[in-house]
């Protein structure tokens, strides 16, 4: 393969002879260019493409042992790309280099570039991050504009402030998230809660649940529905958050929280951090069960060597009122052997269908 040299040194290699050989052509047919690995020694063996500068591939093969690649005209065309694996030349070669001798054309073409594909590397890493850098500053300039409207379907939670980034925003949820995984990890010590203390109670034990309908249509809906966050039944939902509904509040958070963060915009973000301190503030079980769903399979501390760390976070999901922990975890316990256990499963079971049938 093509050794690498420096810039200088292969720029003026590549002047002494010929480059390409055609994808087909005969080992000594047509007009040529000649690659060396170092003075006089002709690089053997190096792959390589010949182009138009529009992309359009020519020839394609292997350099042989002379170090010939073999190359075509394409009719109209002055200006080509010769690439290996670890360089690229941009060439002119005007019309009447084709019409001469294939020994004299490496003469009669002119370099008009040559590149380390190194360097297009990290000139391509180079334009990504501009162009990464001009589409953050847009999403903050179209923040600033939105804070002060202060408008959108969330409002309700409060203000915006004026200025906000995706550091901003990684920092305050950070922050919010290490005081739920803090509460989780006491509530486990000692074993974790006792299954068998479970109490069922109705959504309206934990806050008022007006419009309760466009919860349960929410619920209900399909996936590619809940997905959108636009249309009737997102707007039902929002309409309920705002009417204090903390179901509603909980399905937004879930909505907003499973979109990939590069796809929200930061007024979503922001909302995103709203909706979390506020469950959180308010104790609400179906947090902590979200957060149970992220903490790593490790063996847990309690007698059955089935329950991980994992399941006993989202048992305290459960007692603290989570529907969908209620109904994952009695799920098992509804199995074990322990009668109370199987009991308290049953308990679960029902108190999750009664709350939120349209998920069964």
């Amino acid at each position: 393969m093509l050794k690498l040299l420096p810039k200088k040194t292969l720029l003026t290699l590549s002047l002494l002879s010929p480059l390409c050989h055609a994808a087909d052509a005969p080992a000594a047919a047509g007009h040529y260019l000649t690659l060396y690995a170092a003075p006089g020694v002709p690089q053997d063996d190096d792959p390589y493409t010949w182009s138009t500068v529009g992309g359009k591939q020519l020839s394609k093969g292997v350099t042989k042992a002379d170090g010939r690649a073999y190359v075509k005209a394409e009719e109209g065309e002055e200006n080509y790309i010769l690439k290996t694996v670890s360089m690229r030349w941009q060439l002119k070669v005007p019309a009447q280099c084709w019409l001469g001798a294939p020994d004299a054309f490496q003469q009669c073409m002119q370099l008009a570039k040559t590149t380390s594909r190194h360097d297009e590397e990290q000139d391509a890493l180079k334009l990504a991050e501009q162009q990464k850098e001009a589409k953050m500053q847009a999403r903050i300039a179209a923040y600033a504009v939105e804070a002060q409207a202060n408008d959108d379907a969330l409002a309700w939670l409060g203000r915006l402030p004026s200025s906000w980034t995706i550091e901003s925003y990684g920092t305050r949820l950070l922050r919010i998230g290490d005081k739920v995984a803090k509460q989780i990890g006491d509530a486990l010590k000692d074993g974790g809660p006792d299954a068998r203390q479970f109490v069922c109670r109705a959504p309206d034990y934990y806050g008022p649940v007006p419009d309760q309908a466009a919860v349960d249509a929410w619920i209900g809906a399909p996936r590619a529905v809940r997905k959108v966050r636009t249309g009737p039944a997102w707007d039902a939902l929002v309409a309920a958050g705002e009417k204090g509904n903390w179901m509603a509040r909980l399905e937004l958070y879930y909505t907003l929280s499973s979109v990939n963060v590069g796809e929200l915009s930061l007024l979503e973000q922001y909302r995103i951090v709203q909706l979390m301190e506020w469950l959180h503030k308010k104790q609400i079980g179906g947090l902590y069960g979200y957060f149970s769903a992220g903490i790593p399979v490790t063996p847990g501390n309690m007698p059955s060597a089935t329950w991980r760390k994992q399941d006993q976070a989202s048992l305290y999901a459960a007692m603290l009122g989570s529907y969908e922990d209620q109904n994952s975890r009695g799920e098992v316990l509804q199995a074990d052997p322990d009668t109370a256990l199987a009991e308290a499963g049953r308990k679960m079971l029902a108190c999750a269908k009664a709350a939120m049938p349209q998920r069964h």
